[in-house]
C-alpha cells in the first residue's frame, strides 16, 4: 500500500491572515527587493578581474543572484 507524503506545507506557519499578515508579506518582498538591488549594485561595482578571480562572469554572478532569491522565495 502506498502512503502519500505532503512534499509541499499547505499552510505557511509565519504567515498570518488579514491586515497584519498583507503587511508582513508586503515588508519581506520589500526587503528581498532591497537584497537584489543591493547584490546587483555589489556585483555592478566589481570591475571584470576582480569577477575574474573569483572564477566567475558578470553574466553568471547576476544569474546566481537571481536564481539565490528566487530559491529562498519557494
Amino acid at each position: 500500500m502506498a502512503t502519500f507524503e505532503a512534499t509541499v506545507p499547505l499552510h505557511r506557519p509565519h504567515q498570518r491572515w488579514g491586515l497584519g499578515g498583507a503587511l508582513s508579506m508586503l515588508a519581506a518582498r520589500w526587503n528581498r527587493a532591497a537584497t537584489l538591488r543591493r547584490a546587483r549594485r555589489q556585483v555592478a561595482e566589481m570591475d571584470d578581474q576582480m569577477l575574474a578571480d573569483l572564477g566567475v562572469s558578470r553574466a553568471q554572478a547576476i544569474f546566481e543572484i537571481d536564481h539565490a532569491l528566487h530559491d529562498e522565495r519557494n
